[in-house]
Parts: structure tokens; C-alpha cells; sequence
């Protein structure tokens, strides 16, 4: 019963210590109850590649199955009943039902699945809403099932009340290599004459596989001067796609959440934290709880009383203040490079 196909991603490396770390934390060994598990981490990172990845290796294990591959776009779409529709259909494997309500589906996850050992991956939840609404109660379903809810932040699943969070790292720097020559070289080793660019590539990506895939995806087959030029290029203008996908997070803040993420990439990255809260507060952003809100959605991390940012995210916040006057920084709100400054002031004594 129930939709036991999945396919495995190709590219896998450093997955394998992931999925064993995540399956302790899913305690498969033990049919007594009900397990909901949170991954969490920031876009790009890997969530989505490591669900997966463990659905196609833990899936038979479980009489009925399902993966829905984003839930804030289908709820989004099509309202909790939309969501609902795939999870029945996929663990019952019946594409008639007729599902007309809410309160119709609610009724069946809890009268077909209680006697059933599923396992259901939720990809992408953005609102402790879309899982409230959803009414997929572990109470509901069969002894031994499992729950897996992925999502970018680590407060919603605490709020939900899942028994532990899978928190995914960046990959480090054996994997990192080896991802990226698969991409640029389909090899597992460097190619002669690029080992130096290579170093600066997986320095510009510190880790994220995001990055790594279409850093390494694009320059395959390119000649060491386009890799230099591409390089040049990334320092004065990120990858429009992955910029994208770190972008989906940033328009997810609210407005004072926004503010304080642009000053932390154009200004305070590795500061001390209560230097830097003492000037978001100064600037009224109240910074003990936006802080904490973006510790929860992973745009930092404060660590030995400093606070970090990836390198990404500082691309980011930095394209997000010129991005409507590129070339006039005298239109940025926030100012970062004495040579922009310089001539701001000096353009403005002028005038």
C-alpha cells in the first residue's frame, strides 16, 4: 500500500553520515509509538536532497508512504485540502476519493492511517499554520509511523512540538571538493592547472551545496582564463540563481527582521554580538528577538559571543542595497566601502 517509489539523488556525497545521524534521531528501531522529526538549515543546504535520500533508503520499512514535495506552495495553491488530497492519495493509494471538506479528509487520515505504519515527508512548510490546518495528528496514525517536517525554520518546529530537530550543516571541505569536481571536472579529482581556482571557488561557496552544483555546473569545460573571468565576475555580481533561492528566505522576514539582516551583511559580520546589539538598538530594531529570529531561520549564527553570517548572505544583503541604482551608490541606503564613502560625501560637499 501506498507510494513506496522514490528516486535517489545523484549527487549524494557527504549524505551518508546525514542519513545515519537523522535515522537515530527518527528511532526506526522502536514500533511502541509515533516519532515526528524536524530538518531544519539555511536554503540551499541540503534539506530537501537529505528527506529524500532517506525516503528512497528507510521506505520499506513502512506498509504506506508519502512525500509531498512542497507544502507552502500547494497550500498555497490549493488550501490544506490540497495537501491533504496528496497525503491520502499517495498512502492510500486510491486516486477516486472523493474529498469535498476539511473536516472529510480529517476524517479519513484518521480512520484509514490509524491501523497503518506510514511514513510522511513534508518538504518545505513555511507557517506553524500549513501544519495545523493540515490536522495530521500523531495520535492519528499507526504505531511505528514516522513524521518528517522539513523547513528553513527551526522555531516553527519547535512551536509544533516535533520530538527533536536535524539541524544540516555545510558540507566541509573533503566533501565540498569532491561535489564540485564531480560537477566541473565529472571527476573525482582536480584537473591539472586547477587547483588554485578551485581552492578560490570552494572558498567563495564555504560549504553550501547550492552553490557548489552551479558554481561547478557552469564552469565544466571552461578554460582557466573563463574561470578566472567568472571568478571576477562573482566578487562584483552573484549568481542571479543562487541568489534566487537565498532570496525566498529574506522576503519571508517581516520589514524590521529585513533591516536588521542588511546592517548584519553590509556591516557587522564576526562582530560582537553586544556591540552590535547595542547599535540595533540604538536604530530602535529591539534586537534581542530579531536576532533570535534569524538564528531561527538560519541567516546566522552567534557563536563565542560574535555573530556570523555566510558569505552568501553577505552577497546578498549587499546585492538586495544596490540592486535598484547599481552603479549610484549616493541611492543605497546603507554605505559599506570607504571608497563609496568617499565620493558620496565628496559629491554631496560639491553640491
Amino acid at each position: 500500500m501506498g507510494n513506496k517509489s522514490s528516486t535517489l539523488p545523484g549527487d549524494i556525497v557527504g549524505m551518508h553520515s546525514r542519513m545515519e545521524e537523522l535515522e537515530k534521531l527518527l528511532n526506526l528501531d522502536s514500533d511502541n509509538d509515533v516519532q515526528v522529526v524536524g530538518v531544519s538549515g539555511m536554503g540551499g543546504i541540503g534539506k530537501t536532497t537529505l528527506a529524500n535520500a532517506l525516503y528512497a533508503r528507510i521506505s520499506n520499512q513502512f506498509d504506506a508512504c508519502c512525500f509531498i514535495d512542497d507544502v507552502s506552495r500547494i497550500y498555497g495553491d490549493d488550501g490544506p485540502i490540497g495537501v491533504q488530497k496528496q497525503l491520502l492519495y499517495q498512502t492510500l493509494n486510491e486516486e477516486n476519493l472523493q474529498i469535498c471538506n476539511l473536516s472529510m479528509a480529517s476524517n479519513l487520515i484518521r480512520t484509514r492511517l490509524c491501523e497503518i505504519k506510514s511514513l510522511v515527508v513534508l518538504d518545505n512548510v513555511d507557517e506553524v499554520e500549513q501544519l495545523d490546518k493540515l490536522d495530521i495528528k500523531r495520535e492519528w496514525l499507526g504505531t511505528g509511523s514516522r513524521i518528517i517536517i522539513v523547513s528553513r525554520n527551526g522555531h516553527i518546529l519547535r512551536e509544533y512540538g516535533v520530538d527533536g530537530v536535524y539541524k544540516v550543516q555545510l558540507l566541509d571541505r573533503n566533501d565540498a571538493l569532491q561535489l564540485f569536481c564531480r560537477k566541473a571536472f565529472k571527476s573525482d579529482d582536480i584537473m591539472n592547472g586547477y587547483i588554485n581556482l578551485t581552492d578560490d571557488v570552494l572558498t567563495y561557496a564555504n560549504g553550501l551545496p547550492l552553490a557548489i552544483k552551479v558554481l561547478g555546473t557552469f564552469l565544466y569545460a571552461r578554460d582557466v582564463s573563463e574561470w578566472r573571468s567568472a571568478l571576477a565576475r562573482l566578487r562584483e555580481n552573484p549568481r542571479k540563481d543562487i541568489m534566487d533561492v537565498l532570496r525566498i528566505s529574506f522576503d519571508g522576514l517581516e520589514d524590521t527582521e529585513k533591516d536588521i539582516f542588511l546592517d548584519i551583511a553590509c556591516f557587522f559580520y564576526e562582530k560582537e554580538e553586544t556591540y552590535v546589539k547595542r547599535v540595533l538598538d540604538f536604530r530602535g530594531f529591539h534586537p534581542e528577538i530579531g536576532l533570535r529570529v534569524l538564528v531561527d531561520k538560519s541567516f546566522i549564527t552567534c557563536e563565542k559571543g560574535r555573530i556570523f553570517m555566510h558569505g552568501l548572505f553577505k552577497e546578498l544583503g549587499k546585492s538586495i542595497v544596490r540592486e535598484k541604482s547599481p552603479k549610484e551608490p549616493r541611492k543605497w541606503n546603507r554605505l559599506w566601502d570607504y571608497k563609496d564613502v568617499h565620493n558620496v560625501i565628496s559629491e554631496n560637499m560639491v553640491k
